[in-house]
């Protein structure tokens, strides 16, 4: 089965003075299901957007939505301030959005464990 990767390109990532876009990675879960991790910061709080396809997961809870990021080794998760909103993109494909925070005022509560590239790297 193939599963729809989040569109991002139309999006602004020009860091304002109260969030800083810090970069993103773009892989594969165990199933073949793409996602994409953008990490962000805000009042001193990092954070890890994941966006996955809702396709054939769409009545999942948060417990299964944090076993398949730790299962696919993408964030350590050992705080479970845990935040699962849905969205849509400009294809109209519906994506889980999941906020997990990183490091709260210096911090570190979760591990991220893929590596970042920068928005404006070519």
């Amino acid at each position: 089965m193939e599963y729809p990767q989040i569109v991002r390109d139309v999006v602004d990532f020009t860091s304002d003075t109260e969030v800083c876009n810090i970069g993103y990675h773009e892989g594969k879960l165990s199933d073949g299901r793409p996602y994409r991790v953008e990490v962000w910061s805000a009042f001193e709080v990092e954070t890890a957007t994941i966006f996955i396809s809702t396709q054939d997961i769409e009545n999942k809870d948060v417990k299964y939505l944090k076993k398949l990021i730790q299962d696919n080794k993408i964030i350590d998760i050992f705080d479970d301030r845990i935040d699962v909103t849905r969205t849509v993109d400009y294809e109209d494909n519906e994506f889980y959005s999941i906020n997990i925070p990183l490091i709260d005022h210096d911090e570190e509560i979760n591990t991220l464990l893929v590596n970042l590239k920068d928005y404006y790297e070519e």
